[in-house]
């Protein structure tokens, strides 16, 4: 494996709505999420080009987060998270690192106020 650069994309808020949830009522009717990505790539070559074709689309990201998102139901962020950075790294060949957040706005609980957020980083 080639060793990781520090440099990365950062997109964040991305709007998205998939049925996930533990409870079979919950997936039924959907919800929002919020993902943030980090992604690792070396950004020396774009810098120096000024050329999209040696980076990765910021609309590709959040295109591939929604194809994501409406591929199928999922029970856990966590699984809905790895299933975002595997379609990305099959998408991207330049990425070498990534870092997804899915934060989950609405808990149905009506004891729990707070936020929920999963976060998961993989390297190729």
């Amino acid at each position: 494996m080639s060793e990781i650069k520090k440099d990365y994309i950062n997109v964040q808020d991305i709007n998205c709505f998939t049925k996930i949830g533990v409870a079979d009522n919950e997936r039924a009717i959907g919800q929002s999420l919020k993902i943030d990505l980090e992604v690792y790539i070396d950004l020396v070559k774009a810098g120096e080009s000024d050329n999209l074709i040696d980076t990765v689309s910021y609309i590709e990201l959040v295109n591939t987060v929604d194809a994501v998102s409406q591929e199928k139901d999922y029970k856990l962020l966590e699984h809905f998270a790895s299933k975002i950075s595997e379609s990305i790294f099959t998408k991207f060949s330049l990425v070498n690192a990534l870092g997804v957040r899915v934060h989950k706005p609405h808990i149905p609980n009506p004891s729990f106020k707070g936020r929920s957020s999963v976060y998961i980083y993989r390297e190729r």
